[in-house]
């Protein structure tokens, strides 16, 4: 069982890592769809949010089986707490996003968690929160979204849905 919970383990960690190495920008298909979906539909954005609370919460899961003597989860799950709430969640996320200054302090508070002791746990959920805020729909699309546009090709509207998705 400890043996399935490390690969558990090692796989949620490592999504951290390479989730934007592979899909920040991406042009492919499937991304471009996701990019309409989220910048779009209300829905899916909740949907966004719950799938990072239960990425969350298996994560602690994982981690407390792991290490059970750990008081750091008991730090980070007051966050897990507050990501129950979808609206919480997506506001959170979303105040993230549209401030450059506060995604800096996350991602290096989230990196200083990771080196302190017994705050490792805090530090990956933090991590998680951040990655959620990368593929959020900036808040200059989800303003300019009512306004109708139109594009001569499919390619122009990609190409615009990503350059305003990530500004």
């Amino acid at each position: 069982m400890i043996m399935i919970l490390s690969i558990v383990h090692l796989v949620l960690v490592s999504v951290i890592l390479l989730a934007p190495t592979f899909l920040y920008k991406n042009r492919s298909r499937r991304m471009i769809h996701f990019y309409q979906r989220m910048s779009y539909q209300e829905y899916c954005r909740m949907f966004y949010a719950r799938i990072l609370f239960l990425t969350v919460i298996l994560f602690h899961f994982a981690y407390y089986w792991m290490k059970p003597g750990q008081y750091g989860v008991m730090a980070s799950t007051i966050l897990v707490f507050y990501l129950f709430s979808t609206k919480r969640t997506l506001s959170l996320v979303r105040g993230i996003r549209n401030s450059r200054g506060v995604m800096v302090f996350v991602f290096t508070l989230a990196l200083a968690l990771l080196f302190t002791p017994h705050m490792y746990s805090f530090g990956v959920t933090l991590g998680y929160i951040l990655l959620a805020a990368v593929f959020y729909p900036s808040r200059k699309l989800e303003e300019g979204k009512h306004e109708r546009k139109d594009f001569p090709n499919y390619k122009d509207f990609q190409d615009d849905l990503i350059d305003n998705y990530y500004s």
